[in-house]
């Protein structure tokens, strides 16, 4: 088992819980953004954080390679 696939089972389930408890979805996912942003900078620290989320958010399209890719 991996880290993405123990992190995919863990989002579904709280996703499943909010839904139960009649969250909206786009309500817990930011919830659960926060939360996890809040604990990877506690764990990593500022920077890290920053660089991590900076490649995320250049990398969001599923149309394009990562930016570090070559053609």
């Amino acid at each position: 088992m991996s880290a993405y696939s123990i992190a995919r089972e863990h989002l579904d389930a709280a996703l499943g819980t909010a839904e139960r408890a009649g969250i909206p979805r786009a309500d817990a996912l930011h919830a659960l953004l926060v939360s996890l942003v809040e604990r990877y900078k506690a764990e990593r620290g500022l920077e890290s954080t920053q660089a991590a989320l900076d490649f995320q958010m250049r990398n969001l399209s599923d149309d394009e390679d990562y930016a570090f890719m070559r053609p």
